[in-house]
């Protein structure tokens, strides 16, 4: 019986890595295409085409009835500190590297655990104040602020995760009810609303070539979320959350062979100690009744199933 759940296990990690890599392709043809288009329009045509596999999901899980009573104002909220989160990464694509950005991104859990004290009072110890420190310094070292190659776009960049740290907490605080399935919905039509009103102002009509890759991107990002999501209903929450740090390696290697983009010694080693520090975040919780950062990224609405 424990091989078995073993294998599952093995399974289920195997395609939340899948899903994470595919977001990882999302992001590198975003940052493509952003050198010709607003990143309002490049999210409002990829939020079309992610909403078929959302839509068929829900179908094939026979889910339409969850999302009837959902708290739209929770929905507007939270999706609203998202499409911030997803339009400074685009944006700020054009200038950085992806494994640069990703270093920024990963200092989210941090970002989780401090926000989780201020806003919903949780306790925290002194170990994961010490851990969330020594992340910051990892993120200092990966963007290395007093080196010749220092760009001040860079903190324009962290608010990507400020933002994305602030749709989970809302989630935390006030979505601890709603069905996974309101959230796939409602966000995916909010984030296309949202984008839809400014790419109006700043459309470009796009060649087949680069409608094809943004459609496409938008395919794999719906692909991705339902990976994710159906590794999320049977992996502990500590083992799932672990696997969202391949985006830094895959980053790295998509970011080399389509921008030959070649990330120095500094953020190899602020990526490593972020990642680290944010292990230990997440082991650490795994041994505690009280969750921040795993129980904020295995949303509490997905049923693990025993």
């Amino acid at each position: 019986m424990q091989s078995v759940t073993k294998r599952v296990y093995a399974i289920d990690f195997a395609l939340a890595i899948v899903g994470y890599i595919l977001f990882v392709c999302m992001d590198t043809i975003a940052k493509d295409l952003v050198e010709r288009y607003h990143v309002a329009q490049i999210i409002f045509i990829s939020g079309l085409s992610a909403l078929l596999p959302v839509l068929l999901y829900t179908q094939a899980r026979n889910s339409w009835h969850k999302i009837n009573k959902a708290n739209l104002k929770v929905h507007f909220f939270r999706t609203l500190t998202m499409f911030l989160a997803m339009a400074i990464f685009f944006y700020c694509s054009y200038y950085l590297p992806l494994t640069t950005l990703y270093s920024i991104i990963f200092t989210a859990p941090f970002l989780l655990t401090i926000g989780a004290v201020i806003f919903l009072k949780e306790q925290v110890s002194w170990r994961r104040y010490t851990a969330i420190i020594i992340g910051f310094i990892g993120a200092l070292i990966a963007i290395n602020p007093l080196g010749d190659s220092f760009k001040p776009i860079v903190l324009f960049a962290m608010l990507t995760p400020f933002f994305a740290s602030a749709s989970y907490l809302i989630v935390r605080k006030y979505g601890q009810q709603e069905s996974i399935y309101s959230f796939l919905i409602y966000g995916k039509i909010l984030m296309i609303l949202f984008s839809g009103i400014i790419a109006f102002k700043y459309f470009k009509p796009m060649t087949a070539t680069d409608l094809f890759y943004n459609f496409n991107a938008g395919l794999l990002r719906g692909m991705a979320i339902i990976f994710v999501i159906n590794s999320a209903r049977h992996l502990p929450s500590s083992i799932f959350a672990s696997a969202q740090y391949v985006q830094i390696l895959a980053g790295g290697v998509l970011g080399y062979l389509v921008f030959k983009d070649i990330p120095g010694l500094n953020v190899y080693a602020g990526s490593l100690i972020i990642i680290l520090s944010g292990m230990y975040i997440i082991f650490r919780e795994s041994k505690l009744s009280v969750k921040i950062v795993t129980s904020t990224t295995r949303h509490p609405t997905i049923p693990l199933k025993k």
